[in-house]
């Protein structure tokens, strides 16, 4: 993760009488009164645990592995690599930094148990594309997830199998594909943040609970559950005294939720009820549990078969009733034609995994970026003025009250949103979702001028080429203007202010456009092929939080912090607890 810069938070919870004092001032002077004088940075501080001090293990370690004459990179794995893995799971991508400071962009450690070389340096990741499509996939995958991922699973292929696979996903993830999706992604944002964010029917859950969690909250009056299941927190004295009627958001919960519905919706056209659509949780839970003997492992396991029983009728159903060209069934039609490497249909079966894979794949990603977006955005009030004088200038209010589908063609989405896009693409650099693809070394090579022995996992690490200054001067600068066309006139804005010296030095030197240097959702046969949609629905989001409110801030009330904590796996996601107050707009009071 990039440089952090020192906010200091606040010495207590603020008090009622200092929240009722302040309810005048608004939110964005709010924020820039915290950030003054502070030197802002991507993300927030967060320490990373040092377990690097022994040395016996990776003694022993480079001896059972015979590995003790080989030139590999500097680093450690240790015995097993469970020292590695545990802090890699504690913090990901604070254990990238440190070890990029520690020993450079290519180095070895352990992940998930097994031997790894990971780097991000130009040069390695285009020594790396020569040989990658070659390297096997599924044993660089943890037990659990390999198992529940199924052999369906993009992540697991290799070779013609997996080539066909990704020539599927083309066809509901290219351009064509996105933009039926454009105008359904803008009704779907218009309901959310004008329907349930603007009066204010979100920002009060007590996030995602377990049913002991739930039943405990419910008797010490922290909850209510209403006959429909849904959980509301219940405010304190000290909250009701200190509440605000602007309008609030926890990006972690309220995202998550708001792009499950989506993404069921857009990849099945229908929004499934809700606790059919909370498997995706328990399933989620079993991929990255530590072992199959795990209850988290037999949840997921029992999840993927109620969520795949329920796919699988309904894709049948919509098929009998010749409804398949139905423009709401557009991704199941397509995969209703799908073929594998023999050239054989996809049985109903694995239309329905490929679902529910691609609906997992895709939600948290879109849900993370939502959430980093508001944060980043917060924390760098130009960027924000920036983004809303862009949306503002493209789509009026009747624009975003009617969700006009000529208004939001993805044509006119893309060209007259370039700043949002960069804001984006800025945001998933500074605040990097995960890792790259893991793939298995076969045979020992030569990898630059390195041994890498046979078994060792290799991966192309996104977030060690974002820390790299020769690919992103000062990369601990939040700089969408990276993103933008060389002819922009707010690139070349930037520009004049570096060359007066204002700035501090440069930061448009940047390989934005270098595959080599930026690349969010990895490298090769199997980086990610959801950026794309990703992106999409967090532009047309952004259209919509940034028209209907014109700032937000961090609520500090009750259990509130400034700055948020994070779900570490399987992506970088702000976590549950999280809340932001919002700030009407005039003509949404």
């Amino acid at each position: 993760m990039p440089v952090r810069a020192p906010v200091t938070p606040p010495a207590s919870a603020p008090s009622a009488a200092r929240l009722g004092s302040r309810a005048r001032v608004p939110l964005r002077a709010r924020v820039g009164a915290r950030i003054r004088g502070h030197r802002v940075s991507a993300v927030a501080p967060r320490a990373a645990l040092d377990l690097d001090a022994l040395d016996l293990g990776q003694t022993l370690g480079a001896i059972k592995r015979k590995e003790t004459m080989l030139n590999l990179p500097p680093g450690k794995v240790g015995l097993f690599g469970a020292r590695e893995t545990f802090e890699y799971l504690a913090d990901p991508n604070a254990f990238i930094e440190k070890r990029v400071r520690k020993y450079g962009p290519v180095f070895k450690t352990g992940f998930f148990f097994k031997p790894a070389v990971v780097f991000g340096s130009r040069e390695a990741v285009e020594a790396f594309r020569e040989f990658e499509s070659g390297l096997p996939a599924d044993a660089a995958l943890p037990e659990t997830f390999r198992e529940l991922h199924t052999a369906y699973g993009a992540l697991r292929q290799s070779g013609a199998e997996h080539e066909a696979t990704r020539a599927n996903f083309g066809k509901v993830l290219g351009r064509a594909a996105l933009e039926k999706y454009a105008p359904i992604l803008a009704r779907q944002t218009r309901d959310f943040v004008l329907g349930e964010v603007l009066p204010g029917d979100c920002g009060n859950s007590g996030g995602f609970l377990t049913e002991q969690q739930k039943r405990s909250l419910e008797r010490e009056g922290k909850i209510a559950i209403g006959k429909d299941g849904a959980v509301t927190t219940l405010a304190s004295g000290d909250d009701v005294a200190g509440a605000s009627k602007n309008p609030k958001l926890q990006p972690g919960y309220d995202l998550r939720q708001f792009c499950l519905r989506s993404l069921f919706e857009l990849f099945l056209g229908i929004v499934p009820p809700e606790g059919l659509m909370n498997e995706m949780y328990a399933y989620n839970e079993g991929l990255l549990a530590l072992g199959k003997l795990s209850p988290e492992f037999a949840e997921g396991e029992k999840a993927l078969k109620t969520l795949r029983e329920y796919v699988e009728k309904h894709y049948r159903t919509i098929r009998a009733q010749g409804k398949l060209e139905d423009e709401r069934f557009f991704f199941l039609e397509q995969y209703s034609l799908a073929r594998d490497e023999r050239g054989d249909l996809f049985s109903d079966e694995r239309v329905a995994t490929t679902a529910i894979l691609m609906i997992w794949g895709a939600y948290i990603e879109a849900a993370a970026n939502m959430g980093h977006v508001l944060w980043t955005l917060m924390r760098h009030p130009e960027a924000l003025a920036e983004t809303r004088r862009e949306t503002r200038g493209a789509f009026t209010s009747a624009d975003l009250k009617s969700a006009d589908p000529n208004a939001f063609e993805l044509s006119r989405v893309f060209t007259k949103l370039r700043y949002c896009e960069a804001v984006v693409k800025e945001t998933l650099r500074v605040v990097p979702q995960t890792a790259g693809g893991l793939r298995v070394n076969p045979t020992t090579r030569k990898f630059l001028e390195y041994d890498v022995p046979a078994g060792y996992v290799l991966t192309a690490d996104p977030r060690v080429a974002f820390l790299d200054p020769t690919n992103f001067p000062r990369p601990e600068t939040f700089a969408p203007e990276r993103f933008l066309d060389a002819s922009d006139p707010r690139r070349t804005k930037r520009e004049e202010i570096e060359e007066t010296g204002n700035d501090g030095g440069g930061v448009l030197g940047s390989r934005s456009r270098d595959p080599d240097a930026y690349f969010p959702g990895g490298v090769g046969q199997h980086k990610c092929p959801g950026i794309s949609l990703s992106t999409l629905m967090t532009q047309i989001f952004l259209v919509y939080v940034t028209g209907a409110f014109d700032g937000w801030a961090p609520d500090e009330t009750g259990e509130g912090s400034f700055d948020p904590e994070y779900v570490q796996i399987p992506i970088v996601i702000i976590d549950d607890k999280y809340r932001l107050e919002l700030e009407r707009n005039w003509q949404y009071e």
